[in-house]
């Protein structure tokens, strides 16, 4: 449902736009706390004392998390955006992204401007 409001707001091209300047922003924020990790990594030593080493450690640790989390969420809002960019074609007048939002149920129904036909996306 959330897809539907903010398309039925901004509509498709901007949010589309959005979409890939977000996903591609979790993937700098994976990439630089890679680059992070590999360097605390070098830093690490056996012969520094416990608070430092375990501080190191736990600076990875998070490190390594938002890595994961930001390739999840960059991936995931690619699929997203790509499985509604396949949907946003007119089949009758192929116009692509030239619609309006009916309804914002979980598959919402959006209206051509240019030829009035009804599609679902979802």
């Amino acid at each position: 449902m959330e897809p539907a409001r903010t398309i039925a707001r901004l509509g498709f091209r901007k949010w589309y736009e959005r979409r890939l300047i977000e996903a591609h922003a979790w993937l700098v924020t994976a990439l630089l706390c890679a680059i992070y990790v590999e360097a605390a990594l070098e830093g690490m030593s056996p012969s520094q004392d416990a608070l430092t080493w375990l501080g190191a450690a736990g600076g990875i640790f998070f490190g390594v998390l938002i890595v994961w989390h930001g390739l999840r969420r960059y991936f995931a809002i690619l699929v997203e955006a790509e499985r509604f960019s396949g949907q946003s074609t007119c089949s009758r007048c192929k116009a692509y992204a030239v619609f309006e939002v009916v309804n914002e149920y979980a598959r919402f129904t959006v209206r051509c401007r240019k030829c009035q036909s009804e599609w679902s996306m979802g």
